[in-house]
């Protein structure tokens, strides 16, 4: 009798806690989120530096059809742009269009294939370019 009632008292909490994992992907209940000047809050500690970064964060919406429109204006050439894609859940195309670059630097860029085909050494890649 023992057995059953410590069997049916973990099988139960099993159950609670599989169902609240089930509840919290359909957001029920709504998110809260910290809205406050980072800065305020890193003073108050002991850190004596003073960060300027973390204003430049925000959260960034994208919209129904998982696409994000980016806007990059006034970067001069000295500064570097770093753009880090994780993944790409998809066979569609990741359009790049660099309209000019004022650089003397070589330009690191390593593509895998061109138009569906895959690239190996030796191999041409079409390149426009337009003055």
């Amino acid at each position: 009798m023992k057995t059953d009632m410590y069997t049916k008292t973990i099988l139960t909490i099993i159950a609670i806690a599989l169902t609240l994992t089930v509840l919290q992907n359909y957001q029920l209940l709504p998110s809260a989120y910290a809205n406050g000047n980072e800065k305020e809050r890193i003073s108050r500690s002991n850190i004596s530096e003073e960060i300027t970064d973390l204003d430049n964060y925000r959260l960034v919406k994208i919209s129904d059809v998982n696409t994000m429109d980016v806007r990059i204006v006034d970067i001069s050439t000295y500064d570097e742009l770093n753009v880090n894609i994780k993944s790409i859940d998809s066979y569609d195309e990741l359009k790049v269009n660099l309209k000019s670059i004022e650089t003397n630097d070589n330009l690191d860029i390593n593509i895998d294939e061109v138009g569906g085909q895959s690239i190996y050494s030796g191999n041409a890649i079409p390149v426009k370019i337009e003055q």
